[in-house]
């Protein structure tokens, strides 16, 4: 099967309804054709999926105006350079001293989100800041899983956090081969760099799969969780 996509570089929105968030002004819009692989096996919120974020060569980062939360655009930019971020957005603001983080250091966007997509149920969300960018854990946590045979999540790393005395997991998938930089049964502390967002595992086009795990099992929206929990 080919499936043939076109997406401005300037739309990117969430499944669950996230209003668009701008990034870069393009004269043309990116497009790809890509052609599915087996679907069979894998996890389930990936296991019907195309996932894709496809960026022109000439794109450059976004400058976001934050100068009504003491940031100016240039200083934000520069932030997101620093990051090793591409695409930042006013998605969010993440606060570097919060016990609770984004799973980025500055504002990105997404382009999928949690809930139904092509007839099966998207568990996480699609965090698009670039190829190579760093990710960061959300919290203090115990790695359970860190491995490059993550199946449909590529390169992956699963962490146990204990929030408000429950267990919450986090996710990070499809990140790129040599870049994972935990192991299991290590102690992460947040905003601790577990690896860099690539295009492993079920998945076309640059992006990290982010879920967020009700008693390390449940997938619930991460982006109402991180908004709640880690404000922004």
């Amino acid at each position: 099967m080919t499936v043939g996509m076109t997406m401005p570089v300037s739309a990117l929105a969430s499944a669950s309804g996230t209003s668009s968030v701008t990034a870069p002004d393009t004269t043309q819009p990116a497009t790809v054709t890509l052609a599915a692989g087996d679907t069979s096996g894998g996890d389930v919120g990936d296991s019907q999926a195309i996932q894709a974020y496809v960026a022109p060569a000439e794109s450059q980062a976004a400058v976001v105006d934050r100068a009504d939360d003491g940031y100016q655009a240039s200083t934000y930019a520069q932030m997101a350079i620093d990051s090793g971020i591409k695409y930042p957005s006013n998605f969010y603001v993440n606060n570097p001293n919060s016990p609770i983080q984004w799973p980025f250091a500055v504002g990105v966007s997404i382009s999928y989100g949690f809930g139904m997509r092509d007839g099966g149920f998207h568990e996480g969300a699609d965090f698009v800041p670039g190829e190579g960018a760093p990710v960061q854990a959300i919290a203090d946590g115990t790695v359970r899983i860190a491995t490059e045979q993550g199946g449909a999540f590529g390169v992956t790393v699963l962490i146990d956090h204990e929030i408000d005395g429950q267990l919450v997991s986090s996710r990070y998938g499809h990140m790129q081969y040599g870049s994972l930089q935990v192991t299991p049964g290590e102690h992460v502390h947040v905003g601790q760099f577990l690896g860099r967002t690539g295009n492993t595992g079920r998945s076309f086009g640059a992006h990290t799969h982010v879920e967020i795990l009700q008693n390390g099992t449940t997938p619930i929206d991460p982006i109402a969780w991180l908004r709640q929990h880690a404000g922004g």
